[in-house]
This record gives structure tokens, sequence and C-alpha cells, in this order.
């Protein structure tokens, strides 16, 4: 059994993104990572199962997955699906 360190994820992230490789890294999947926490918190938000937002957006369940477990970085266009889906409008901004 592993013993709770007290040291948040956070802290863990950010003594690991002193390492310029680890930072490199980091940084060239993060959007990808934002899209698929948006995508899964926006899912469970509309109480949608996977299968449920596939029957509703015609993007298969099967992708669905692969894309909220980080296998696959999604169209634009299978995105709008999905954001159809969801009821939602897809909007990407430039920061």
């Amino acid at each position: 059994m592993r013993k709770n360190t007290g040291t948040s994820l956070d802290e863990i992230i950010n003594e690991q993104l002193k390492d310029s490789e680890f930072a490199k890294a980091w940084a060239e999947t993060e959007l990808e990572d934002q899209i698929k926490r948006d995508l899964i918190q926006a899912r469970i938000d509309a109480g949608l199962t996977q299968k449920e937002l596939a029957e509703k957006s015609g993007v298969r369940q099967s992708n669905i997955s692969r894309i909220e477990s980080g296998s696959a970085t999604p169209t634009l266009q299978t995105l709008k699906a999905i954001a159809k889906g969801l009821g939602k409008k897809l909007r990407i901004s430039f920061e």
C-alpha cells in the first residue's frame, strides 16, 4: 500500500516542470489534455454516457472513448459534431 506523502499532484507537476525536457513534453500535450478534460466534463455535465453522446453526435462511441483516453486527437469536424451532440457550440480562441 502506498503511503500518502501529503504532496499534491500540482506540487509534483510544478516540481517536474523545472526539468526542461519534462516541461517541453508537458507543453506539447497541453492542448490535447485540455480537449480531453473539457470533453469529459461537458459529457458528464450533460448527463450523457459515451454511447448516448455517440448517438446524439453521430461520432462512434469508440472514437469518443479514444479521444477521452487521449489515444486519439479529434479533427475539427469531429469536435463540431460532438459539440452539437452536447447541445453546445464549439469555440476556439487564441490567448
